[in-house]
C-alpha cells in the first residue's frame, strides 16, 4: 500500500478566481479542480490518497508519503515547479500531470521523476500498476483520445466543498471549432467526446446529495455537440422536477447558441443561469484572422441580446491585440460591451500558448517574444503585435481596463443586462425557491459592503440593482447579487493590482518605440 499526496497548486489572483468577492461572502475559492477527486476515483483502494488544494490550505511538505502528484494550468506552472522541486530536494517521488504538463512537456521534465502527458484515464491506473512493481517509466503519454465511458464519477471525498462558490461537473472534452489561439483542441481535439447521459446526471445527483446548489459544468463548449447537449438538458430537465428550485447551472457555449431556439430554451428551462461566452472582438476582421467564423453569423448585439431575454446572463471573454488590432480597437472593445451588456469582460491581450496554430504561425514570422511560461494572468503576452507597439498595446489594455471597470460602466453595462433578462419572463425552473439563513448573512455582507463604501458612484450602483432585484424572481435575484459582489473583486484586483502592473510594463517597454510593422517590416 502507498501513500500518494495528489496537489492542486495555488492560483495567483485573477479575474476568474473573484477571490475578493468570494472572501467577503465566506467562500475560500471559487471551484475545484477535477483532475484531483478525478485521480482519487481512478486510484485502487489499496492505496492512500490525501487530496491539498492549496487554494484552501498550505502544501504540507512535511507529510508521510511514498508518492506527489502536481496537476496544473498554465498560469500555475511556476507554483508547480516550486512543489516539485521541493518535495525532489526532501527526496519524494514526484509525478507531474496536467494541462501544462501536456501542452510543454520539455519544459516539466527536470522538475519530476514521471511525466504524464495527455488524459490520464488509463496511464494512471497503468503507473501504479508498475509503481506497485517498482518498475515505473518515467514517462505515461496516452496519445490516442480517451472514451469517455472510461472517465469515472470523481470521489470528492478528500475536498471540502462547502468552501467552494460552486463545484464542477464535466460532460464533454473537445470542440468542433478550430480558433487559432485556442489549447483546448490541442489538449483535446476538435471531436467533440461525451460522457452517457445517465452518468452526467448521476454526478449531479452526487454532488446535490453532498450539499450543491450550484455547478459548474466545466466543458470548453458545452454546445459544441448539441444534439448531445439536448438530450442531456432534457434529462436534467426531468430530474430537477421536484427538486430544490434554488439549484443553479453555469457553463461555457458559444455564441451560435442564439442560433437554436430550442436549445436556447432547453437550458434555461434546465436551470442555467448564466454562461460564458468567447465573444473575442467586435471587429468581424479580427475574428476572421483567428478563424472564430462562428461569431460572424448574424449580428453579435442581436445574438447577445437573444440570449440574454431568454434568462441567460452573459460573461465574456475579450481580446486585444490581434493582426488586424490598431489603436482604435480599444474605443470599439468599450462601445460594443456598453451596448451589449456584458457586465462581466474578461479581457486580455493575446496570447499564443505553446503548439496551438497561432504559436506555430507566430514563431514562423519572428513575432515570439519568448518560449518561457507564461504567467498568464492577463498582464503579459508572448506576442509582438502587428499594428501597434507592445508599449501602445499595454498602454490601451490598461486605460481599457480603467474606463470598462470605473463604478458608472459597469452598472451601465450591469442595468443593460438586468434589464433584457426581465423583458421576458424566464421560464428558469430556478425561479422558486427560499432563501436560507447562510444566504441572508451573505446578502448582508454585500449590502454592508456598498452601504460603506466611500464612492458614490459605487454606492449607485447598489440603489440602482436594489430597485432592479426588488419583486423579481429568485433567479434574477441571485444573479442581480452575485454581479454585486464581482465588482468588489474587480474594484480591487483591476485598480490595485492589474492596471498598475500594466502601466509599469508599459513604461518599461516605451523604449522598444515604433509600430512593430516597421520594426519587422511585416507590412
Amino acid at each position: 500500500m502507498a501513500t500518494i499526496y495528489l496537489i492542486n497548486p495555488r492560483c495567483p489572483d485573477t479575474f476568474w478566481g473573484l477571490r475578493s468577492a468570494l472572501e467577503m461572502v465566506g467562500y475560500r475559492y471559487a471551484l475545484p479542480n477535477l483532475a484531483l477527486p478525478t485521480l482519487q476515483a481512478l486510484t485502487p483502494a489499496q492505496h492512500g490518497v490525501i487530496l491539498c488544494d492549496e487554494n484552501l490550505s498550505d502544501v504540507d511538505f512535511d507529510t508521510e508519503c511514498d508518492l506527489v502528484g502536481v496537476t496544473g494550468y498554465t498560469i500555475q506552472a511556476s507554483r508547480m515547479f516550486e512543489i516539485a522541486d521541493e518535495f525532489r530536494r526532501r527526496g519524494k517521488l514526484v509525478a507531474l500531470g496536467g494541462p501544462y504538463a501536456s501542452l510543454v512537456p520539455h519544459e516539466c521534465r527536470g522538475h519530476a521523476d514521471i511525466l504524464f502527458v495527455g488524459e490520464a484515464e488509463l496511464t494512471w491506473p497503468k503507473f501504479l500498476g508498475d509503481f506497485e512493481r517498482g518498475d515505473w517509466q518515467p514517462t505515461y503519454e496516452q496519445v490516442e483520445k480517451i472514451d469517455m465511458r472510461e472517465s469515472p464519477i470523481p470521489n470528492w471525498d478528500g475536498l471540502p466543498l462547502a468552501q467552494y462558490a460552486g463545484v464542477t461537473v464535466q460532460t464533454t472534452r473537445g470542440c468542433p471549432f478550430n480558433c487559432e489561439f485556442c489549447d483546448i483542441i490541442v489538449l483535446y481535439g476538435r471531436k467533440v467526446r461525451a460522457k452517457p447521459v445517465e452518468r452526467v446526471v448521476a454526478e449531479v445527483e452526487a454532488l446535490v446529495e453532498r450539499g450543491a446548489d450550484a455547478l459548474f459544468f466545466t466543458d470548453d463548449n458545452f454546445i459544441g455537440n448539441r444534439r448531445y447537449a439536448k438530450e442531456l438538458l432534457a434529462a436534467l430537465i426531468e430530474y430537477r422536477r421536484g427538486r430544490s428550485q434554488t439549484l443553479q447551472f453555469y457553463t461555457q457555449v458559444s455564441l451560435n447558441l442564439a442560433l437554436d431556439d430550442e436549445l436556447l430554451r432547453l437550458m434555461v428551462e434546465a436551470g442555467f443561469t448564466r454562461v460564458f461566452i468567447g465573444i473575442e472582438s467586435p471587429r468581424t476582421s479580427s475574428l476572421l484572422e483567428a478563424n472564430k467564423k462562428q461569431n460572424t453569423a448574424g449580428g453579435m448585439i442581436d445574438n447577445l441580446r437573444k440570449i440574454q431575454r431568454a434568462g441567460l446572463f452573459v460573461w465574456a471573454g475579450m481580446i486585444v491585440g490581434f493582426d488586424a488590432d490598431d489603436e482604435t480597437i480599444f474605443e470599439e472593445q468599450f462601445a460594443f460591451l456598453q451596448e451589449a451588456g456584458i457586465p462581466v469582460a474578461m479581457l486580455g491581450m493575446l496570447n499564443a500558448p505553446h503548439n496551438t496554430a497561432l504559436w506555430h504561425r507566430l514563431k514562423r514570422e519572428g513575432r515570439l517574444c519568448s518560449d518561457e511560461t507564461l504567467a498568464n494572468n492577463l498582464a503579459s503576452t508572448n506576442i509582438i503585435p502587428k499594428l501597434m507597439s507592445r508599449a501602445e498595446l499595454h498602454q490601451g489594455y490598461a486605460a481599457l481596463l480603467r474606463r470598462l471597470y470605473t463604478p458608472e460602466a459597469y452598472l451601465e453595462r450591469l442595468d443593460v443586462a438586468v434589464r433584457s433578462a426581465s423583458a421576458e419572463t424566464s421560464a428558469s425552473s430556478g425561479s422558486g425557491g427560499r432563501l436560507k439563513l447562510s444566504d441572508l448573512r451573505m446578502l448582508s455582507t454585500i449590502v454592508w459592503y456598498y452601504l460603506s463604501h466611500r464612492n458614490a458612484a459605487t454606492r449607485r450602483i447598489f440603489w440602482r440593482m436594489l430597485r432592479h432585484a426588488v419583486g423579481s424572481n429568485l433567479t434574477l435575484v441571485w444573479n442581480v447579487w452575485s454581479h454585486l459582489a464581482a465588482y468588489a473583486h474587480f474594484e480591487h484586483y483591476i485598480f490595485r493590482q492589474l492596471v498598475p502592473e500594466l502601466e509599469a510594463q508599459a513604461v518599461a517597454l516605451d523604449a522598444d518605440s515604433g509600430p512593430a510593422r516597421k520594426r519587422l517590416a511585416l507590412g
